[in-house]
C-alpha cells in the first residue's frame, strides 16, 4: 500500500529522534551521528529497529546533517546518504518479514543546506539535487524536508523531485514559540505556502517548540485544503549540562499532548529532538485504538479589518515630498540636547525625526527607547533604526512588540555596520537576521501580531558600487519583503544623483534622498577621506577654506545642499537630512529653503 493510500484511512507513527539519542548512546565518540553510517552502522541498525518495535511505521534516514554545511567533501556526503538509506531500508525488510501484514515506510531525510547569506541559490540547489539523485539511486519514494525556515529552494528541489519520480514529499517547518520560523514566517504563512504548493503532499512542523506550544498553535489556525499534516515536537526544552544537551524525561506528558494534537486531524505524528523509543512506544499504544479523526479542527480566522495608515504613507502615496529628519542618540545620559532639536524640527513640519542604531558599531542610547521618550515628550513622530547586529531574534521581536505597545509605528531597517577589527575579542555580533530577512520578519507580524495597525518601515540604500544589477536585486528583495520607501546615503555630485534617478526608475522604489550637510572645511575632509560610501569629490573640499567661520561654512553648506535638493527633487520622493554636530536650525533653514523656492516655482 503506497503512503497516499494508507493515510486516507490510517494515522501515521513516525520514529522519534534519531541525533539526540545516538548522542545520549553513543556520545563520548564526538562524532557527528550521520557519519556513523559509514563507521558505526550496526548502531543505527540498532536504533532503527529500536523504533520498529516501539510503534513507529515511518523511519527516517540518519541523514539530516548529511550535506557540506557538516561534512567536507561531497563525495562523503553522498556515501554518508547512500549508506543510510542502505541501513534504513535493510532494517524495514527484516521488521515486515518477520512482521507479516505490518506497513513500514523509509523517509529519505534532508535538513536544510546553506542559506544564501553564505553560498550561491543555484549551489545550494545544485547539492540538493544530487543528494536527492544519490537517494533516487537507492530506490528512495519517500522524501522529507526537515526543519526548513522558508521556501527559498522548497519549490526548485521539489519540483526536481517530481520530474524523477512520483515520490511521496513531506515539508516540515521550525517555529518558535512565538510561531515564527527562524526566517519570519508566520505558522499561518507556512500552512498557506505549503498548502499551495503543488509537488508538497504533506506539510507540517517539527523541532523548535514542545508538544504544548505545537498543540497551542495548531489549534489557532485553519487549513486550506486536504493536504496531510504532521506533527513532530521536540521532548521539551533542553539544558546544557557538562557540555552535552539533556532533555527531561517526561514521555507520559508528551503523549498526553500528542494525544490532544493528533484529536486536531494531525495525519502524521512523532517526536523530534530529546523524544526516544520510549516515547514513541507509549504514544503508539495510546493512539493504537483512537480512529483518525476525518476533520481538521481550527478555529476560524477573524474577517480582515480595515488597518489604518501611517501619515508618511498617505503622504508618499499622495505624491507630496517628505521630510525625514536624523539626529543621533547621546553616548551619555543626557537627553537635553535632542529633545531640544526635536521640538525645534517640529516647528519646521518635519514628518519624522528618525534615531540611529549605534552607528559604526560605537554605543550610544538605545534608540527605540529613545524614540518612545521624544514621542512622549517633544509629541513628534519618530523613527529608530534597528541594526541586526546587535541582538538576537528574541530580543529584536520584544523590542517591536514594546515599541508599538509604546506608539512607535515607523522604522528603519538595516543590517549594521560590523564590529572593529580590533573589538571583536570583547565585542561579538549576533546577525541573526539581515535587513531583508528581517523585513521580511516584520511582514509577517503585519498579518498577523500588527494586524489591526501594521508598522511601516523602510531600508537604506548605498547607491555606490559597480554593479548596478546587484544594487537594483537588493533593492527588490527588500520591496518584497515589506520595504515602502528608502532612505539613501548623502548625494554631493551630479553623477551620484542620476544613479539615484536610475536606481528609481528600474525599481519604483520610493527614495528620500539623503542630504547632510558639510559645516566646515575640517568636516568634508573627514567624510572625504572616512566615511564609506559617501563621494565627496576635491571640487565641493575646495568650496570650503580652513580659517572660515561658522557662519561662511554654513553659507556654503546650504548652498550646496540646495544645489542637490534641486536636482534630485524631481524624481525624489522627499529628501532625508542628517544633522550635524546637534545643528538643528541649520537643517530647518535647508528645509524652509527647498519648499519656499519649489513652492514658488
Amino acid at each position: 500500500m503506497n503512503l497516499q493510500e494508507y493515510l486516507q484511512e490510517n494515522r501515521l507513527i513516525t520514529d522519534g529522534a534519531m541525533g539526540t539519542y545516538y548522542e545520549e548512546k553513543y556520545g563520548e565518540d564526538g562524532l557527528l551521528t550521520e557519519l556513523a553510517n559509514l563507521k558505526y552502522p550496526e548502531r543505527i541498525a540498532a536504533i532503527h529497529r529500536e523504533y520498529l518495535e516501539a510503534g513507529a511505521r515511518l523511519i527516517r534516514t540518519n541523514t539530516f546533517a548529511a550535506n557540506t554545511m557538516f561534512v567536507d567533501k561531497m563525495e562523503t556526503v553522498l556515501d554518508t546518504v547512500k549508506a543510510g538509506y542502505r541501513i534504513a531500508r535493510q532494517e524495514a525488510d527484516r521488521f515486515m518479514k518477520s512482521h507479516p501484514g505490518q506497513q513500514v515506510y523509509v523517509a529519505a531525510d534532508l535538513g536544510p543546506i546553506y542559506d544564501m547569506e553564505y553560498a550561491g541559490y543555484e549551489q545550494v540547489v545544485e547539492e540538493y539535487r544530487r543528494i536527492c539523485d544519490a537517494f533516487l539511486d537507492c530506490g528512495a519514494d519517500l522524501f522529507v524536508f526537515e526543519t526548513q525556515n522558508d521556501f527559498t529552494y522548497l519549490k526548485s528541489v521539489t519540483d526536481y523531485i517530481r520530474q524523477h519520480t512520483d515520490a511521496f514529499i513531506l515539508v516540515q517547518f521550525a517555529v518558535d514559540k512565538s510561531g515564527y520560523t527562524r526566517a519570519g514566517l508566520s505558522m499561518k504563512r507556512v500552512i498557506e505556502q505549503a498548502a499551495m504548493t503543488e509537488a508538497i503532499d504533506a506539510y507540517g512542523f517539527n523541532c523548535g517548540m514542545d508538544s504544548t506550544h505545537l498543540y497551542q498553535m495548531l489549534r489557532a489556525v485553519t487549513f486550506p485544503n486536504e493536504k496531510f499534516i504532521s506533527a513532530l515536537p521536540n521532548a521539551g526544552y533542553p539544558c546544557v549540562l557538562r557540555g552535552r544537551t539533556i532533555y527531561a524525561n517526561n514521555a507520559d506528558y508528551f503523549v498526553e499532548k500528542m494525544n490532544l494534537v493528533a484529536g486536531l486531524g494531525v495525519d502524521i505524528v512523532g517526536g523530534c529532538c530529546g523524544t526516544t523509543p520510549t516515547y514513541i512506544r507509549a504514544l503508539a499504544e495510546s493512539l493504537r485504538e483512537k480512529k483518525k479523526n476525518p476533520k481538521r479542527v481550527g478555529v476560524v480566522e477573524r474577517e480582515q479589518q480595515k488597518k489604518s495608515r501611517s501619515p508618511l504613507e498617505e503622504k508618499l502615496k499622495s505624491g507630496e515630498k517628505a521630510y525625514i529628519v536624523e539626529l543621533d542618540p547621546p553616548f551619555q545620559l543626557d537627553t537635553h540636547k535632542v529633545e531640544e532639536n526635536a521640538r525645534l524640527l517640529k516647528t519646521a513640519d518635519v514628518d519624522l525625526i528618525t534615531l540611529s542604531d549605534s552607528p559604526m558599531a560605537r554605543t550610544r542610547m538605545d534608540a527605540g527607547q529613545l524614540a518612545v521618550r521624544l514621542r512622549q515628550e517633544c509629541q513628534v513622530e519618530v523613527m529608530p533604526h534597528i541594526a541586526c547586529r546587535d541582538r538576537n531574534v528574541i530580543a529584536m521581536r520584544g523590542n517591536l512588540l514594546g515599541m508599538h505597545r509604546n506608539g512607535i509605528r515607523h522604522f528603519l531597517v538595516v543590517t549594521g555596520d560590523p564590529v572593529s577589527r580590533a573589538d571583536r575579542e570583547r565585542v561579538k555580533s549576533v546577525f541573526d537576521f539581515n535587513s531583508v530577512k528581517f523585513m521580511e520578519y516584520i511582514q509577517e507580524m503585519n498579518r498577523d501580531v500588527f494586524a489591526e495597525e501594521s508598522v511601516f518601515y523602510g531600508g537604506a540604500l548605498n547607491y555606490q558600487g559597480i554593479n548596478v544589477d546587484a544594487i537594483v536585486k537588493r533593492m527588490e528583495l527588500k520591496m518584497e519583503a515589506g520595504c515602502s520607501f528608502f532612505l539613501t546615503q548623502p548625494v554631493y555630485t551630479t553623477e551620484d544623483a542620476e544613479r539615484l534617478r536610475l536606481l528609481k526608475e528600474r525599481t519604483g522604489a520610493r527614495l528620500l534622498c539623503g542630504i547632510m550637510p558639510l559645516v566646515s572645511y575640517k568636516n568634508a575632509c573627514f567624510v572625504q577621506s572616512v566615511m564609506p560610501g559617501i563621494r565627496v569629490t576635491d571640487e565641493i573640499v575646495a568650496r570650503y577654506r580652513e580659517d572660515m567661520s561658522r557662519e561662511e561654512a554654513e553659507e556654503v553648506a546650504v548652498a550646496l545642499s540646495l544645489e542637490m535638493a534641486d536636482q534630485m527633487y524631481e524624481f525624489a520622493d522627499g529628501f532625508y537630512l542628517m544633522t550635524p554636530f546637534n545643528r538643528a536650525g541649520l537643517i530647518k533653514r535647508i528645509i524652509e529653503e527647498i519648499r519656499s523656492r519649489h513652492n514658488r516655482a
